[in-house]
């Protein structure tokens, strides 16, 4: 080879080498990149937590041992026997116990119960309707008493003889 040949040939060689070096550097510096991340170490730690919703049922009884939903007020599965509001006279007071039960998950909060009367009793002066003794709030599983008391006034007019009515008692709760 000729003193020509050999210089140009240098700098191919030279400019070889330096690329051939830079892979080589490329290659060895990522190598040692993903050995680092390969000999990193790692972990994990999972959880499961299971959701359920509460359950909430208020049921009722006239005697405290037979519990029913009674919760279609078009088809009402718990009345007081007839006998006794029967025969009102005035000044006549007539109470009756009546029983909440709580069968649910969770606390029942109690509102007030409430009266209506259904439809268009026929008195000319309605008998007074008094609700008093349930607590505001029943535990999961625990049952209350309230009472329900009619009374005809004193000086109920004449008028009143044979007449009636139906008085519908709603015991409303919400879930606490």
């Amino acid at each position: 080879m000729t003193e020509l040949e050999q210089t140009a040939e240098t700098p191919r060689r030279s400019k070889r080498r330096a690329i051939i070096a830079g892979a080589l550097a490329f290659v060895a510096v990522g190598g040692i990149g993903a050995a680092a991340t390969s000999a990193a170490w790692t972990d994990n730690v999972f959880y499961s937590a299971a959701a359920t919703a509460a359950t909430f049922n208020l049921q009722g009884s006239l005697d405290n041992a037979t519990w029913v939903e009674s919760d279609n007020k078009s088809a009402i599965q718990l009345v007081v026997p007839a006998s006794t509001f029967q025969n009102l006279l005035p000044g006549q007071s007539r109470p009756v116990t009546l029983y909440v039960k709580n069968d649910s998950s969770v606390n029942a909060t109690l509102a007030a119960p409430t009266y209506e009367w259904a439809a268009t009793p026929t008195f000319t002066t309605n008998p007074t309707v008094a609700l008093a003794g349930l607590p505001s709030t029943l535990a999961p599983g625990a049952s209350a008493s309230f009472t329900l008391t009619v009374s005809a006034p004193a000086d109920w007019a004449d008028s009143n003889k044979g007449k009636s009515g139906t008085i519908i008692v709603t015991v409303a709760g919400t879930a606490s």
